[in-house]
């Protein structure tokens, strides 16, 4: 291991958890892993902040009860409890976070999909963070990804402080397979689907590297195009902006079998006859 590695998982890694089981849980996870210095706390994440300090190592950061003039945080992945269960909304830990954050710091968040599609507070939120941050790529992820846990999901990435200007593009990925099945109330790995997930990564690495750079539009999977700010209900996910497969000649003709059906049921119930030799 390099000493910039060694010195990066020391001095660079923080984490706060509430739930003291899960803190623990995280810890001896990263004792196992061999990743350095242990920098996780069990804490309400509203009540700790970062402050940075310098070490004999060089510089590194410490918790306190204060929010930091400067604060020293560059990289967030977080992924907030769901409001279902406690008071506060989503979002306001996403918000916490980037208070934290230096300008031009990433912001990784799993999300609830309604919290990116409600109305309400729901979308004044997401307005203030595109006035205030720019909103780099939204992925719908695999609505079983979780678990037994039945919520949609979204992963959103942000640039802080940044406001996300007219004509920036966001990548917006639907990738609703992970190359896992359910299988005895299990999600076990699976040939029969695919790992959109995984595929997606390399161009999202290299969007987020160069948010200009240009991207191939797949129907249904992925495409970088711009926010209609013009959308009443300013809904930011994937399904908003991508484009539709054209239809197959068995889709065709699956529609047309469905329209039969539906109007010959309507004639039934109606009492109209269906034989033009009622007409002649």
């Amino acid at each position: 291991m390099s000493r910039r590695l060694r010195n990066l998982k020391r001095n660079s890694v923080f984490g706060l958890e509430q739930d003291d089981g899960i803190a623990a849980l995280a810890i001896v996870n990263m004792i196992f892993r061999g990743d350095g210095k242990n920098n996780i706390e069990q804490a309400n994440c509203f009540a700790k902040h970062l402050r940075a300090e310098t070490n004999t190592e060089g510089p590194t950061a410490r918790f306190e009860s204060q929010p930091s003039e400067f604060p020293p945080v560059t990289r967030v992945l977080m992924n907030p409890p769901f409001a279902a269960k406690q008071q506060i909304k989503e979002y306001k830990f996403v918000d916490h976070a980037l208070k934290q954050m230096e300008t031009n710091g990433l912001l990784f968040s799993i999300l609830l999909y309604s919290v990116m599609v409600k109305p309400g507070q729901y979308k004044t939120w997401r307005k203030n963070l595109l006035r205030e941050h720019t909103l780099l790529s939204v992925i719908t992820f695999p609505i079983d990804i979780f678990y037994p846990v039945s919520a949609p999901p979204v992963g959103v990435i942000v640039k802080k402080g940044v406001p996300h200007r007219i004509g920036q593009k966001t990548l917006w990925i639907r990738a609703i397979t992970d190359g896992y099945l359910k299988s005895k109330k299990k999600r076990l790995p699976n040939e029969r689907t695919t790992n959109l997930l995984e595929d997606c990564i390399p161009t999202l690495r290299a969007f987020l590297n160069n948010p200009e750079m240009p991207v191939d539009s797949v129907p249904e999977y992925m495409v970088a195009k711009e926010i209609d700010l013009e959308d009443d209900m300013l809904e930011l996910v994937p399904e908003a902006y991508l484009d539709q497969s054209p239809p197959s000649a068995e889709d065709i003709l699956e529609g047309i079998d469905y329209v039969l059906k539906d109007c010959a049921a309507f004639l039934v119930r109606s009492g109209v006859s269906s034989s033009y030799e009622d007409y002649e």
